[in-house]
């Protein structure tokens, strides 16, 4: 309920989201220091990276190109042929304008996009309280799945997870999304004058209206589910903290004070500023189904071939891999390209890939010695 967009201070309801412009699209180019610089500007989707063939300036995308990570003849499930050619020769002029090598050029275009998504992850978990190590990666998007395991590798995630049709993902969440409405009710009650029975009396409208707006949206009241929430700080503060309204709501704040902050002042008084509301209709739709397991080797039509890829300055020989024929139980070791029709996932030689029982993919470290 309370952020940023463009420095501009929002105190509105909204999904937690952070952003960086460390996209495919994103330019490299030099600083006014003569560092290089990735994004925020876009090529956008038209005029696009140089590989799509009308761009001029080096992206992201044309950097994993020229490493060999994206494959030219499979991109949009073969339907787009990439310009290699193009890029080649802008990497080897840039390169040579920095006195560099074009290999480092491209490796450290993605080494300055991996830094600012790292950045990004920090800012929604350790400077949180969270410890990346203890998650998984959850990556989508057409590009994600080519830094993701850069990515944890840097902040020591342990496990990343790729779901199928990541590159579609979003559209699809805006299909089978549950209807979400909030509401607030500002109150400033001091704890030691408000107690359970008192908060719920004041929760009963809300919850009268979001049964109410639910019931218009189309979901019987059966399939909703309602969160009780607290705006709570300690007397002074002029921020709040969001807080579940759970049996000891105020044993909870100084938890989640001490988590965000870390330092909680038991002996202070506290407030309750805002009672809020969040309703959830949970429409009907059908379920991803299990798939019975198989072998680990993947069957014939799921290698496609080998390419050349670089990895941290080195020429690896990579076999390249169509996504929609694993099953179940397949592993694929890394080095691999895993191709599919909305995304791209790269597969270093020390990775290996799982898949799971809906088909999507787990991505973990080699054991040693594999």
């Amino acid at each position: 309920t309370e952020s940023t967009i463009a420095g501009y201070p929002v105190k509105v309801p909204m999904i937690d989201i952070h952003t960086v412009g460390a996209g495919g699209g994103s330019i490299a180019r030099l600083d006014r220091g003569g560092s290089l610089q990735v994004g925020p500007e876009s090529a956008g989707a038209d005029p696009g990276p140089i590989s799509y063939g009308k761009g001029k300036e080096l992206t992201v995308t044309d950097a994993n190109l020229y490493l060999g990570r994206l494959i030219p003849d499979n991109f949009l499930g073969g339907g787009m042929q990439l310009k290699t050619g193009k890029v080649i020769e802008k990497i080897e002029e840039f390169a040579a304008q920095l006195g560099l090598d074009p290999i480092e050029l491209a490796e450290g275009i993605l080494a300055v996009a991996n830094s600012s998504m790292e950045g990004a992850i920090k800012k929604i978990s350790v400077e949180r309280g969270f410890d990346p190590r203890e998650f998984s990666l959850f990556s989508f998007g057409g590009a994600g799945g080519m830094h993701a395991v850069e990515l944890a590798r840097l902040l020591q995630i342990p496990q990343v997870i790729i779901p199928t049709s990541p590159g579609i993902l979003s559209a699809c969440g805006m299909l089978m999304a549950d209807v979400i409405k909030d509401y607030s009710q500002t109150v400033m009650l001091d704890e030691k004058q408000t107690d359970h029975a008192r908060l719920d009396e004041l929760f009963e409208p809300l919850k009268t209206q979001a049964k109410a707006d639910l019931i218009h949206e189309g979901v019987s009241e059966d399939r909703t589910e309602l969160q009780l929430l607290l705006d709570m700080r300690y007397r002074g503060q002029s921020f709040e903290l969001l807080v579940d309204y759970a049996e000891d709501f105020v044993a909870e704040f100084h938890k989640q004070h001490q988590r965000a902050y870390g330092y909680a002042s038991s002996d202070k008084p506290v407030e309750i500023v805002n009672l809020r509301l969040r309703a959830f209709g949970r429409p009907e739709h059908q379920t991803p189904q299990p798939q019975p397991k198989t072998d680990q080797q993947p069957i014939a039509a799921a290698i496609l071939g080998q390419t050349k890829t670089v990895f941290e300055n080195t020429w690896y020989e990579t076999t390249i891999i169509a996504r929609n024929q694993l099953q179940h139980g397949n592993r694929v070791a890394g080095p691999a390209i895993l191709t599919e029709y909305s995304s791209t996932i790269v597969l270093p030689p020390d990775w290996e890939c799982n898949v799971d029982p809906f088909g999507h993919l787990l991505l973990t470290q080699k054991e040693a010695g594999q």
